[in-house]
Order: C-alpha cells, then sequence, then structure tokens
C-alpha cells in the first residue's frame, strides 16, 4: 500500500528539450499536478476571458443601440425644430398681419371718432340757402343777428339734442341744442318750431322755416355756461 502511495505521489512526466543542430539535451521532470494545476488556470482564464469579450460585445452592443436611439431622437427633434420654426413664422406673418389690422382699426376709429367728435361742436352754418353776412357779436347780448329771406331755413350747427323749445318775449320762440361737449347752441326766431324738446337733430338739421315777414334770426354760442362770439367758429362764403 506504502509502494502504491509512493508511486502515485512520484509520478511525473519528463520533458526533453533538445536544442536543433545541438547535442545539449535538457531533460525537465514536471509533476502530474502541477499539469493539472496550470490546465485549470489556463480554462480558468480562457473562461475569465470569454465571459469579458461577451460582456464587452453586449456593452458595445448596447452603446451601439445607445447612439442609434439618440441619432434618431436627434432626427426627431431637428424634424420637431424645423416645423416649429415653420409654425413660428407663420405665427409671426399672422402676428403682423393681425398687429397691421389692429393699428389700421385704431387709426380709423381714432379718424371716425375725431370725426365725430368734430360733428357735435356746432362749426356748422345755423342757417341754409342764401346767407347774408351776420352782424357783429354783441357781448352785452351774446348774440350775432342774421338777415334771413322767405324759404331760408334755420338748421341745428352741429349734432346734438334739442333741450328746450320755448317762447320767447322778444323773438317768439327760442330753440336750445346741447351738443354734449359742454357747448350749446341757441336760435331765436318769430315762426313756430319745426321739431319739439328731446329731439336728437344733426348738423344741417332744420328748426324753423323762415318767411319773408319775419326778416331777423338771432344766434348764440355757449361754452361751459358763457356766450362766444359765433363768427369765430363759422366761414361764410360771400
Amino acid at each position: 500500500m506504502e509502494e502504491e502511495k509512493k508511486k502515485k505521489k512520484t509520478r511525473r512526466f519528463n520533458l526533453l528539450i533538445v536544442p536543433e543542430g545541438s547535442g545539449d539535451v535538457k531533460q525537465f521532470h514536471i509533476a502530474l499536478d502541477f499539469i493539472i494545476i496550470l490546465v485549470a488556470a489556463l480554462a480558468f482564464l480562457l473562461v475569465v476571458s470569454l465571459s469579458y469579450f461577451v460582456k464587452l460585445s453586449g456593452e458595445v452592443e448596447d452603446d451601439r443601440n445607445q447612439i442609434l436611439a439618440l441619432t434618431a431622437q436627434l432626427e426627431s427633434v431637428t424634424s420637431s425644430n424645423i416645423i416649429l420654426q415653420a409654425e413660428n413664422e407663420e405665427l409671426q406673418s399672422e402676428l403682423l398681419t393681425a398687429k397691421t389690422y389692429l393699428e389700421t382699426k385704431d387709426y380709423v376709429e381714432q379718424q371716425t371718432d375725431s370725426a365725430s367728435a368734430l360733428s357735435y361742436i356746432p362749426t356748422g352754418l345755423p342757417i341754409t340757402g342764401q346767407v347774408s353776412q351776420p352782424s357783429k357779436f354783441d357781448e352785452t347780448k351774446g348774440f350775432i343777428t342774421f338777415t334771413v329771406g322767405d324759404g331760408t331755413k334755420i338748421a341745428a350747427a352741429g349734432d346734438g339734442t334739442v333741450t328746450k323749445v320755448v317762447s320767447d318775449t322778444d323773438f317768439g320762440y327760442r330753440i336750445e341744442i346741447d351738443h354734449g361737449n359742454d357747448y350749446m347752441s341757441i336760435y331765436r326766431y318769430k315762426d313756430e318750431p319745426l321739431l319739439s324738446e328731446g329731439t336728437q337733430v344733426l348738423r344741417g338739421t332744420a328748426l324753423f322755416s323762415c318767411t319773408s315777414l319775419e326778416p331777423t334770426f338771432t344766434y348764440e354760442i355757449q361754452y361751459k355756461g358763457k356766450s362766444i362770439d359765433p363768427n369765430t367758429f363759422m366761414k361764410i362764403d360771400g
């Protein structure tokens, strides 16, 4: 039994190395256990190497897939950016159009409002037809006088509301028009008025119809309750 163990323990392999062209032979003794350990170590290294390369290959594949995904995402973002840029340019164009429209609309409304506001200032002539030169403004009486003929119409000098139609001791009747902007125009004539209190009038609306029997008509403008010279508002040609 001891001999078998001894043989087993001393089991070795002889390795001869014979260089070419030389008679010097080198002999090495290699134990079986060493060979087994060496083979096992090589096998282990092979397995570890294969595992590493498999893992490395997987990581490379993952990186490749990630790069492809990022490339696709970049293309999508670029495409979206192009679309957004086009939409932004379209919105800018629409905004410019809308801005131009609003500015034009505001301008037109301002002009309309200005024209509308001007129509409420009694700058028109208070009579229609042939117009004579009125008298100078009498600050004491607060009015000017016109000579009128048969068929002449006494008319509103601006847009407004008739607030009074009353009798007047000296002139027969008096019509007062409130223009809503601190201006008041007052018309006095002998014949009966053509309209009543509360009537909305426009510039040129007839108030009296004149006859040859009553040739005198007086006209007054008040601003904030004070009489002012109507001649500074009117333009009379001829």
